[in-house]
């Protein structure tokens, strides 16, 4: 305890962050509202600014967790870029043994720290992939913890059928099943979705985002363009935002910069993931779409770790 006030006294007084963190928001209790998940709470907030969500994929963590170097450089890296949300790559390799509970707990512990309070299991499918033992993973793994700082938070349904890794029916059931399995958890998991396009099948762009809405608290959209482009994101967020306001909800969207070579690494080298999100508020503020009063467009996300700190060290 003693080395973790001393390591939190020392980060504060140390570390010059790139964007202010932002203090932990008070959120109404889950007792007040047993019907409906605290993210589809109806709110007048069409999009936070400052971001409320500050996040980053973060990819070999395999490599990362346990290696106390690689730990602290992710962890600086964080702090100084004012991101308090991880998206982890490959922790199911990690927690499938419990032989790796105690590095991982560590690891997440020290996440907690540095202010990521948001900690999230990314759920990939492909072809050829294996998969079916997340839940238990997760659970055991969390079931392992004593102290909620050691926990994931959450998951993110990672299933491009978009692109053929599966079909939309599947998904759609899996997405269900992972929404209802996340919602027996105690404490509950938040449960998010990375959404490309609406397509395999064509023309069912606002049943597919009737689904994805009813079954998730937030949506990852991504802006893999050379600069922020809240255009080409707007027909994806019209139909989300339309099935919201069809459910009575707002539903939370964070927005998805890639800071691949091909995409906004060369932004980022002279503009800070910050400027990003301002120039997304700025243009977002001026856009005008039918389905925009059901959104609430959140926060940001960088992928992934290893682009980001080439292209903004």
């Amino acid at each position: 305890m003693l080395y973790s006030l001393l390591l939190f006294s020392l980060f504060n007084s140390s570390c010059q962050k790139e964007e202010d963190q932002l203090p932990v928001q008070d959120t109404p209790s889950a007792e007040n509202y047993s019907s409906a998940r605290l993210s589809d709470l109806i709110t007048s907030t069409n999009i936070d600014n400052p971001a409320t969500y500050k996040g980053m994929y973060v990819d070999d963590v395999g490599d990362i967790i346990g290696n106390t170097t690689k730990e602290n450089n992710l962890l600086d890296y964080a702090a100084d870029k004012g991101i308090n949300a991880f998206a982890f790559y490959g922790l199911k390799n990690v927690i499938s043994s419990s032989s790796n509970y105690a590095k991982v707990r560590s690891f997440l512990s020290k996440c907690t720290q540095y202010g990521i309070t948001t900690r999230i299991y990314v759920i990939v499918h492909y072809p050829g992939s294996v998969n079916g033992n997340d839940t238990t993973y997760i659970k055991n793994f969390n079931h392992s913890c004593i102290y909620s700082s050691q926990k994931i938070t959450g998951i993110n349904m990672e299933w491009e059928w978009w692109n053929g890794a599966t079909t939309w029916t599947t998904y759609k059931n899996t997405l269900k099943a992972f929404y209802n399995w996340s919602k027996r958890m105690s404490p509950e998991l938040t449960n998010e979705v990375y959404l490309g396009w609406f397509k395999n099948p064509v023309n069912m762009e606002l049943t597919m985002a009737n689904e994805i809405v009813k079954y998730c608290d937030r949506i990852v959209v991504h802006d893999y363009r050379v600069a922020p482009d809240v255009g080409y994101m707007e027909e994806r967020m019209d139909y989300l935002g339309q099935a919201a306001m069809s459910q009575g909800k707002t539903k939370k969207i964070i927005v998805l910069f890639s800071a691949e070579a091909v995409f906004m690494g060369p932004y980022f080298s002279n503009n800070s993931y910050n400027t990003a999100y301002q120039s997304i508020v700025s243009q977002y503020t001026s856009s005008a779409f039918p389905g925009k009063s059901g959104l609430r467009v959140y926060g940001w996300q960088v992928y992934n770790y290893s682009y980001a700190k080439v292209w903004r060290p």
